[in-house]
């Protein structure tokens, strides 16, 4: 990731992805994909999590 100070008030950050971390954008985009695909499981163990007894 790089960043860029602009010097402002107030001040301004910039932040973009190198060519290093553009590399990782197919893997987001898969985690991106699972997750939309199993949204309702994930809210159900969640759901479930949350009403179980105090650990």
């Amino acid at each position: 990731m790089s960043r860029t100070v602009t010097p402002s008030v107030p001040v301004r950050v910039d932040y973009a992805l190198t060519p290093l971390g553009r590399t990782l954008m197919p893997l987001v985009a898969h985690i991106k994909e699972w997750a939309e695909c199993h949204m309702d499981e994930v809210a159900a163990a969640r759901a479930g999590y949350d009403a179980a007894p105090a650990r």
